[in-house]
């Protein structure tokens, strides 16, 4: 029962994969030398929004660590409370669980920054280019 079972669960598993599917884009420059120097302004500013967006990623993230390491100490402190309270009466007190150190949410520091593609995108269009976007299969496509 249980062959047929583990079976099952790995076909529905592999049923369950599909194509992985990424977008590109081809990118057509403006024929205007007046559109090229807009393009280059486009890229200069996309330059300047990444390198934003990296230290506000480093920043956030360096936030994330100290939180989860205060919050770590903090519960220290108040399990070494707990642990003297249980000594001097463990009939009134439950004895304390020692506190783990937990682990940072880095979720929304690695959507910073995240703008600047849609921002050079639109500025690039905006000077004459123009962009095809289109869709690749980079895995689990079928072979046909």
């Amino acid at each position: 029962m249980y062959k047929i079972l583990s079976v099952f669960v790995v076909f529905l598993g592999l049923a369950a994969c599909g194509p992985i599917m990424e977008t590109r884009y081809d990118f057509k420059p403006p024929t205007s030398k007046s559109g090229m120097q807009c393009v280059q302004n486009c890229q200069a500013d996309q330059s300047q929004c990444l390198e934003h967006g990296r230290r506000q990623k480093e920043d956030c993230r360096r936030d994330a660590d100290r939180k989860v390491e205060h919050d770590y100490q903090k519960a220290k402190d108040n399990y070494i409370v707990a642990l003297k309270l249980y000594a001097k009466d463990p009939a009134k007190f439950p004895e304390p669980k020692e506190p783990s150190r937990g682990y940072p949410s880095y979720y929304q520091c690695d959507q910073l920054g995240s703008e600047c593609v849609p921002q050079y995108q639109m500025c690039y269009r905006s000077c004459g280019g123009q962009i095809n976007e289109y869709q690749v299969c980079t895995a689990n496509c079928d072979q046909k």
